[in-house]
């Protein structure tokens, strides 16, 4: 695999796009007998859904402009993601997964939205054993042939099975193409980065960010979609091939995210970055220098400083992926009789994603290779000056030293980026494959039945390069001989003395020893084997005497297997790539699950006064899984119409979301995340002194000595970047997660008044809910009380730092998957979709789907007083925003002259700072937070227009965030380092343009 993306926009693409073209026909209607909704397999003709849906259709999808899914999915009020580094469903961290996109429906994670492709299972996304929320991975998702997407809100395990606790996203696709269809489109992100606040802060700083207008993240998608009828009419076959690139956008092209917006302890922002900025720190003083020529400096923060301050590492941070994509596949079938229609399908992937993020190095508390963190430099080196050395050492230790070369060595934390080498870079390659072989058909009038075999396969290969290698830090930290000719005491071979104590003393050489490459391979297989028979008993005379039809039955059965293998290389596993979050895991381990199920449908009465349609929904699902035993989901749900038009539903389902393979089988591995942002038991990052007592540290494992005068003389290191350390991992000892979902809405649509409107009340919750305790409310309940069962996660290092370098030296908040308590999330839906016709100019249409999130709750500890509603709030305890209120809404104008002009209003309701509450168990300091105090409503516009200008042919057009709205910001001490500060929730990439055009032949 290359090093550079340019290679992957290779001449085959022109061959690729070439494929299908012999394979145009004509195409055929199909008259639609009976529907399927999503959250039922008995289809029925005019079926209406129990549970709440909203849909997005395939004009929908072209009005947006969106070329990726995700990126449509995530307009929807209902899909919230999931955090402030979530943007671009790309980690900001290259040990962490990468090229992934996933849906997460009602913000609760990606790993509780079941994803459906006509209502068969997806299987995982990849292998990375990083990744804490394994899901499907929609970009596999072929958007040329999406009919429409399908959304059900809350539990459907007893029809789908795990998984459906906040809901189903189903991709309904386009099953009888005929003919050939080319499309292609070019979308490209434009700013004015006018953000006088950030220029601001940057300027005070000495630090650029991007000022005027800028032109960037230039995407081109094109697909070919052909499809022929066959056997006279009785089959079809579709095929696609579709091509996909994006070129990066980074922080350094966005002036609001240019650098990280800091708080002081005074609350004051500032423009800030990575103190890994050419600082060093002798052990046991609180001294901190800085090298400018080949002597020590003492560092500082401001602008006016010797040297310059921290390192600017967000204008590396991914904001937008750098991505290609080939995708292809078909789909067949044929009926050769009432009994016998076998189908096909088949789609494959290939997806290549490149991450650039700061430059590595030597960075603070992070040598595996040393107790405390720090780096061991011998007192007799000769790349140290004579002022250098006599900062480090005494004239006793450099005799000794100097007498017996390594003998004698002092620690020094230092923090110094890899400015010579250029960034860190990540590739991540996934290669997908999906077949289903199956067959469906009437045994009889009233019986027919479906039955199928799907084979699911996904392959990552990461290669990660620009690493220096902690070992070999060591071995050249650890010289002899003279300035003008060097050599490493170990004599080990290659090995290249590293000269970071002088301006322009690194080398080329000296890089070429210390880099070490990291790469890992994974397999994900899914193996799915079902059948199920779906009867109408009404043809046998079965139905209540009060009911026109009669009743329906589903039974069926479901094996399926899934097994995960990911295999880091000797690099990645030992923990010595410096900036890599810890070491990776390997595992290599499964399940498979045996489940019965069936789903009774009764119309109880129809056609009476007052009582149009009166329908009964059960369903039931037994599953016993190889991991968590046996299982038992259900669900209860009721129609009821007055009238045609006016329609009343009510439902509850009782779900299951088994813990998967990561969640239980994932070794411990350490890491950093932005989950506390700093240690207010260390010296605070702009130099003053801890913020909370004594006392209140020791219950985190702080000494007094570590403490210091006052907190004062304070030797405790800081995280660093706002990022302390964790350790994650897995727990066979896993129960699965309980869900009780509660829904009752009403639809109403009098047709003569071309209006539709839906509204939903849901309640969906989860009990034994899979998951770490957030590592901040965790900390602050141990520096409040004390209580063991807090107190036992934290553990520091021998120097006291949160920040460390394995999971044996300490540093971290333990983040072990357990069953951690309750979720609880109750809202209600809108839809509401009206047409007016306007005379001789066409007409005018009108679409609201809102969103308004009652509650948001979350019980960290099974059986525990603590419990907080994040609705409304965002923070570092909510881990997300969660807005009351989002709502899009749509105006259309459909005019006589083949133009259709749609105008789109996206709406975010304000949020406040979850800290700023009156609850102690969102802010249990009592501290208010007056700069991030609240987040205000935001409205983005959104224009287009689709435009037939002949046979067959289209032309669409658009701007999304017309107006440039930049988003809310928010400072790193809540958002977390490696984002754009703000949160993905938000439009943060500027206005998109976008022009293409459809060619059916």
């Amino acid at each position: 695999m290359s090093n550079t993306s340019h290679r992957w926009r290779s001449p085959l693409r022109a061959l690729l796009l070439s494929v299908l073209a012999a394979s145009a026909a004509h195409a055929q209607d199909e008259n639609i007998q009976e529907i399927v909704v999503t959250g039922s397999r008995i289809a029925a003709p005019n079926l209406t859904s129990t549970s709440p849906v909203q849909v997005v259709s395939s004009k929908e999808i072209q009005q947006t402009g969106r070329t990726d899914v995700v990126e449509i999915l995530n307009q929807l009020p209902q899909v919230i993601q999931n955090s402030a580094v979530d943007f671009s469903n790309t980690s900001n961290s290259l040990s962490t997964p990468g090229g992934l996109t996933t849906v997460n429906l009602r913000g609760v994670g990606p790993q509780r939205t079941l994803v459906l492709v006509d209502g068969k299972r997806l299987g995982s996304a990849d292998a990375n054993t990083a990744n804490p929320n394994p899901s499907a991975n929609l970009d596999q998702i072929p958007m040329s042939l999406v009919e429409r997407v399908d959304v059900v809100t809350g539990g459907a395990s007893a029809v789908y099975g795990s998984d459906a606790i906040a809901g189903v996203v189903n991709f309904i696709m386009k099953k009888d193409f005929e003919g050939l269809n080319i499309d292609a489109q070019y979308n490209v992100f434009q700013r004015d980065n006018d953000n006088g606040f950030m220029q601001g802060l940057a300027r005070e700083r000495g630090m650029t960010v991007s000022d005027g207008s800028t032109n960037d993240g230039d995407t081109f998608t094109v697909s070919i979609t052909a499809g022929a009828n066959i056997a006279d009419g009785r089959g079809n076959v579709t095929g696609y091939l579709t091509y996909r690139t994006a070129d990066p956008i980074t922080g350094a092209d966005i002036d609001f995210a240019g650098c990280q917006l800091v708080l002081n302890s005074d609350g004051t922002p500032r423009c800030g970055g990575s103190a890994n900025s050419n600082r060093f720190s002798p052990a046991g003083t609180t001294a901190q220098y800085a090298v400018v020529g080949n002597q020590f400096v003492p560092w500082g923060l401001g602008v006016d400083s010797t040297p310059p301050p921290e390192f600017n590492s967000n204008t590396y941070v991914n904001m937008y992926r750098d991505n290609e994509r080939y995708m292809g596949g078909f789909m067949a079938h044929v009926t050769m009789n009432d009994y016998f229609e076998p189908y096909v399908e088949f789609n494959f992937m290939n997806d290549r994603t490149r991450v650039e993020i700061a430059p590595s190095g030597l960075f603070e508390n992070s040598n595996p290779y040393n107790g405390s963190g720090f780096y061991s430099i011998n007192c007799s080196n000769p790349l140290l000056s004579a002022q250098q050395r006599s900062i480090l050492c005494t004239p006793a230790q450099i005799a000794a030293d100097t007498a017996n070369p390594g003998s004698t060595s002092v620690d020094v934390n230092i923090g110094r980026r890899n400015i010579e080498g250029g960034p860190r870079i990540a590739e991540f390659e996934h290669d997908n494959y999906r077949a289903v072989v199956g067959t469906r058909g009437n045994l009889t009038d009233a019986w027919n039945y479906d039955a199928y075999g799907q084979y699911y396969y996904t392959s990552l290969y990461n290669l990660n390069t620009s690493y220096l290698n902690f070992q070999a830090i060591a071995d050249a930290l650890q010289v002899t001989g003279t300035p003008g000719s060097p050599t490493c005491i170990s004599g080990n071979a290659g090995c290249v003395p590293f000269n970071i104590f002088s301006e322009g003393g690194v080398t080329p050489e000296q890089l070429a020893y210390l880099y070490t490459d990291g790469t890992a391979y994974g397999t994900v297989t899914q193996k799915i084997a079902h059948a199920d028979i779906t009867g109408d008993l009404g043809l046998y005379g079965l139905k209540l005497p009060t009911a026109d039809t009669g009743i329906g039955v589903n039974v069926g059965f479901e094996y399926r297997s899934e097994d995960l293998a990911f295999k880091p290389d000797a690099a990645e596993l030992s923990g010595n790539l410096a900036g890599f979050a810890g070491a990776s895991v390997a595992i290599n381990d499964g399940y498979n699950v045996r489940e019965a199920f069936t789903e009774l449908r009764v119309p109880l009465v129809q056609g009476r006064t007052a009582i149009y349609d009166l329908v009964f929904d059960a369903g039931y699902r037994f599953s016993d899984y190889s991991t968590a035993g046996e299982t038992n989901t259900y669900k209860f749900e009721l129609q009821y119409a007055p009238i045609e038009d006016l329609r009343f539903r009510g439902s509850y389902q009782h779900a299951i979301r088994a813990p998967n393979i990561i969640e239980l089988f994932n070794p411990q591995n350490y890491g950093q995340q932005s989950f506390l942002g700093i240690d207010p038991c260390a010296r605070q990052p702009d130099g003053s002194p801890a913020t909370r007592s004594l006392d209140d540290c020791m219950r985190t494992g702080v000494t007094a000595a570590q403490y210091g005068n006052g907190g004062s003389t304070n030797t405790i290191p800081q995280c660093v970047s706002n990022q302390c350390g964790q350790v994650t991992g897995g727990n066979p000892e896993l129960d699965p997660e309980l869900a009780d979902t509660y829904s009752v809405g009403l639809t109403w649509a009098p047709g003569a008044l071309g209006l539709v409107a839906s509204l939903d009340y849901y309640s969906i919750e989860v009990e034994d809910a899979v998951g770490a305790i957030p590592g901040a409310f965790l900390f602050q309940q141990c520096l409040d009380t004390g209580n063991p069962e807090f107190c036992s996660q934290i553990v520091r290092t021998g120097a006291g730092a949160l920040t460390g370098a394995s999971v044996q030296t300490g540093g971290y908040i333990l983040q072990t998957g357990v069953n951690v308590g309750e979720l609880t999330l109750k809202g209600v839906d809108a839809q509401i979709s009206y047409s007016l016709p306007i005379g001789d100019i066409g007409s005018l249409s009108f679409a609201l789907n809102g969103a308004y999130v009652l509650e948001a709750g979350n019980t960290p500890l099974p059986e525990a007083d603590q419990s907080y509603d994040c609705a409304g709030l965002f923070g570092t305890i909510c881990q997300t925003i969660t807005p009351e209120w989002r709502h899009n809404l749509r105006m259309s104008w459909e005019t006589p002259w083949d133009l259709d002009l749609s105008l789109n209003w996206r709406f975010i309701n304000g949020v406040d700072l979850d800290a700023n509450q009156s609850d102690p168990d969102l802010n249990p300091t009592g501290d208010f937070d007056s700069f991030n105090a609240h987040m205000p409503s935001v409205s983005y516009f959104d224009l287009s227009a689709l435009w037939s200008v002949g046979t067959g042919t289209t032309l669409r057009a658009g701007i999304n965030n017309i107006f440039d709205k930049d988003p809310p910001l928010i400072s790193t001490n809540v958002s977390g380092t490696g984002g754009p500060n703000s949160y993905p929730t938000y439009d943060i990439l500027g206005r998109q343009a976008f022009f293409g055009f459809s060619q059916k032949f």
